[in-house]
């Protein structure tokens, strides 16, 4: 067998239902080159496919990308909106509370003072690079409105706690001040020097006396504690109610007392009846209001006389 044959390949076709043979013979460096010609072929054809796949995820990341990116914008335009209308019910929560204040007798805050509490502009937050700097804009402002909400929205909330503290005492001093006149009838001596009905003699009348039937109810003028009840001297039968707050008020020539030491009275409430005991001209009460140790003029703390 010559060279030439060793470098060539037979390819026989043989029909499946007869009939004529047929041989090719191909050169070897032929096959060879088809083979690496069709390798090349599926080498480009998936690096063709793999570039067009590629292309189209990328072409669909980006366009979900952009569909996320505008619903974002959408969304930014929604919380800053929302945040004016919260920065609105912010300023009508500031007006309420300037009010309260006003009417409650306490001072209003500051404008300038509010500020300051609020706080100066939000520093500017690290986002990546990839982040526009429009949209990098809209988040920093949003984020600084949401900041500011929240320490308006926390100065608000301890100036109320303030206010509610505050008025709760008062009110609480309120139901302890007297501010009723304890029993119907009639002034018939004031507070201050007088003669004595008895020595005639110019004395301290520490209190005021009201004239009224005998067995007329005697009301608590204000919330207390019942300090003292018994018999005492020319006072008679005595009562003393310890409002707190420095304040307590005596009841004398009582008749009949309906409380009992230690006892909690409230405003209005029922604690004795007029009599004449002890050392009286005839049925009233002798009421006085001591303040700090030192008897007040009853009159001053008397609102209405008409609560019976």
């Amino acid at each position: 067998m010559g060279l030439k044959e060793k470098t060539q390949i037979t390819i026989v076709f043989i029909p499946h239902h007869g009939g004529k043979t047929v041989s090719i013979r191909v050169p070897q460096w032929l096959l060879v080159c088809l083979g690496c010609f069709g390798v090349f072929l599926l080498l480009g054809l998936g690096l063709v496919t793999s570039g067009y796949i590629n292309k189209f995820v990328d072409v669909s990341m980006l366009h979900k990308l952009q569909v996320e990116n505008r619903i974002l914008k959408d969304k930014l335009g929604e919380f800053a909106v929302k945040a004016g209308d919260l920065h609105k019910q912010i300023a009508l929560f500031v007006n309420f509370d300037s009010k309260v204040r006003m009417m409650s007798g306490l001072k209003i805050i500051d404008p300038d003072i509010r500020q300051v509490g609020i706080g100066g502009p939000r520093p500017p937050e690290t986002l990546p690079h990839e982040v526009s700097a429009k949209t990098a804009s809209a988040i920093s402002e949003v984020g600084g409105d949401l900041d500011r909400l929240a320490r308006e929205a926390q100065l608000q909330s301890e100036s109320f706690e303030e206010l509610s503290r505050i008025l709760q005492e008062r009110q609480d001093m309120w139901n302890h001040i007297p501010s009723i006149q304890p029993t119907p009838g009639w002034v018939i001596s004031d507070f201050g020097y007088r003669r004595d009905p008895f020595t005639g003699e110019m004395k301290m009348h520490e209190g005021i006396d009201i004239a009224a039937p005998s067995g007329t109810i005697i009301a608590a003028p204000a919330n207390g504690v019942v300090k003292s009840v018994g018999s005492r001297g020319n006072y008679g039968l005595c009562l003393e109610v310890d409002h707190g707050y420095g304040i307590i008020t005596r009841f004398a020539h009582c008749s009949l007392i309906r409380v009992s030491q230690g006892s909690r009275v409230s405003r209005g409430q029922v604690i004795a009846l007029v009599g004449a005991t002890g050392r009286a001209t005839g049925p009233h009460l002798h009421y006085e209001v001591i303040s700090n140790d030192k008897a007040s003029n009853p009159v001053n703390y008397i609102l209405s006389a008409r609560m019976f």
